[in-house]
């Protein structure tokens, strides 16, 4: 597994990697769009892709592509709500990328929904996320403190809606992991896994939040906040960007 420092590190390296060993793959959706035949959409994708980054330093590299570090912000305050948002105010700061998604004035699923939906933990009714919280406070060694993201919301499943007419998350899941450093103190590890993500417009925005999601959590518990560790199943870039992958970052 690669080990990155830092940001720039991160997004040179994964802009290198997809460049020169991305293999040429014809999808036929995009989000709920079919795209079938559109050359724009052939992706160069490298799959089961890992890596573990250390330290946030350099973050602005991370929306260097995308410009979207205060929606991210914006984003990552509704997530974190205590209430299921959908489709809240954040998306306005990107709206020439969200609206097209909206049906029927709200989106198909949204990140706060699934981090707020209530679940019952030692007999009190609490968001996903608090009962995340709390039972990493209750075990520390526990191996069940995992967030998933895509699965069921109420009465509907992601699995419904595999035909591309419907929207579903790229996030698999966040798991918490608290375990001892090499300095014996204990830490909490996230290890964030994803389906899939689109380098040149969300990469960057799924890296950040994840690592605010992992601070969150440690503060929340009073631990030190540790590594992100995070696997995509497919990590692509579509032809209408590649342009933009064999450009150094040292050009923005």
């Amino acid at each position: 597994m690669r080990i990155y420092c830092d940001c720039y590190e991160l997004m040179s390296e994964m802009a290198r990697d997809l460049w020169e060993m991305g293999i040429e793959v014809k999808p036929k959706t995009y989000q709920n769009k079919k795209i079938e035949g559109n050359d724009d959409f052939i992706t160069k994708e490298i799959i089961n892709k890992q890596y573990c980054l250390t330290d946030l330093d350099k973050p602005e590299y991370l929306f260097i592509y995308s410009n979207s570090k205060e929606w991210a912000d914006a984003e990552f305050k509704e997530r974190i709500f205590g209430y299921p948002i959908n489709p809240g105010e954040a998306y306005k700061l990107r709206e020439d990328l969200w609206k097209e998604f909206l049906n029927g004035g709200i989106f198909d699923y949204t990140y706060s929904e699934r981090f707020n939906q209530q679940v019952v933990y030692r007999g009190i009714n609490m968001t996903k996320l608090n009962a995340i919280i709390f039972l990493l406070k209750d075990d520390s060694n526990t191996r069940k403190a995992v967030l998933d993201v895509y699965g069921h919301y109420l009465d509907e499943s992601d699995d419904y809606h595999l035909d591309g007419n419907y929207r579903i998350p790229c996030s698999m899941y966040y798991d918490f992991l608290i375990r001892e450093n090499n300095k014996k103190e204990k830490v909490l590890h996230i290890c964030y896994h994803q389906r899939s993500s689109d380098f040149i417009t969300h990469f960057g925005n799924d890296v950040y939040l994840a690592w605010l999601l992992k601070d969150y959590v440690a503060n929340k518990v009073g631990i030190k906040s540790g590594y992100l560790y995070h696997t995509i199943d497919s990590l692509h870039s579509y032809k209408k960007d590649w342009v933009k992958l064999k450009t150094s970052l040292s050009n923005y």
